[in-house]
């Protein structure tokens, strides 16, 4: 019954997506497709059912950032990450300069932070794609198109983190959440990385992430959407959107056009219509 409904949802999601807008502050998200629409729902048993474009590329932004908190919890623990980010929700803008430290890590300045963590952006994407099977890769053209911004807002953000203490090097900060917002798969790329947070009992640090996404993870809308949707959630600039629902499935959206927030138009259409027909966290198990 889902399969057949899947297509007709996209169309309509199509039609909703022509009220939003193209990001224009990164040029080549600006020249993204606005009629560009796929959706996937990878199942913890395996299962997988995608439609729409589903091999269509695109970077992942600020979708990286569940998953970046997820590898430095795993690897370095709870209490180095919450030394340099807080874990509450906020109604500032996604890029505000912050004037303390950073309110969580799904805002610019708490994945600015925790990226001076990392290594390098491979440290990272091999991880992912080693643990669930996706293939990111680093778009080196869409970085150049980050960078190419004249008012770099990120970088005034890096350098506010080292003024206040949190950070030590913001080049090195900034050109690896750069690199990591950079890298790029297709919507089952992202739900088969999304797998990697529906196992609860896989690590205790998931439901960390879980809720952090829950409070924090759709920008200034993120209360009205867990209590619409009910599901961690995250989106991104590019129209990404992956929702999780715990133990059983990752669900990934692609359409880039965006609302006035910046949240995927289509994406959420789509996550209504789940929701409206049973699925998610109401019965997934039963279809």
């Amino acid at each position: 019954m889902l399969e057949n409904n899947l297509q007709q949802w996209l169309e309509l999601a199509q039609k909703q997506a022509s009220k939003g807008e193209l990001p224009s502050y990164i040029p080549l998200l600006a020249q993204a497709d606005p009629q560009a629409i796929a959706i996937a729902i990878q199942r913890i048993n395996g299962d997988l059912m995608m439609a729409g474009n589903v091999t269509e590329s695109f970077p992942l932004m600020s979708v990286i950032k569940p998953f970046l908190l997820l590898y430095l919890l795993e690897n370095q623990g709870s209490n180095v990450v919450f030394q340099m980010v807080d874990s509450e929700p906020t109604l500032e803008p996604f890029n505000k300069i912050p004037d303390s430290k950073p309110k969580n890590p799904m805002v610019n300045s708490g994945a600015i932070a925790l990226s001076s963590l990392l290594v390098s952006c491979e440290t990272l994407q091999n991880w992912l794609n080693q643990r669930s099977g996706a293939n990111l890769y680093l778009d080196f053209t869409m970085l150049d198109s980050v960078r190419s911004v004249a008012n770099r807002r990120n970088l005034a953000i890096a350098n506010q983190l080292k003024s206040l203490g949190i950070i030590s090097n913001p080049s090195h900060a900034l050109g690896i959440y750069e690199k990591i917002c950079c890298l790029c798969g297709s919507v089952q790329d992202l739900a088969k990385i999304g797998t990697l947070l529906v196992d609860t009992e896989r690590s205790p640090y998931i439901l960390i992430v879980l809720e952090i996404m829950t409070k924090c993870g759709m920008y200034e809308a993120s209360a009205e959407f867990a209590k619409d949707i009910g599901l961690p959630s995250k989106s991104s600039v590019s129209g990404a959107l992956l929702s999780i629902i715990a133990d059983q499935a990752a669900i990934a959206c692609y359409s880039p056009a965006l609302d006035a927030i910046g949240n995927s138009v289509g994406g959420l259409f789509l996550m209504r219509q789940l929701k409206c027909m049973g699925l998610c966290v109401w019965d997934l198990a039963k279809k």
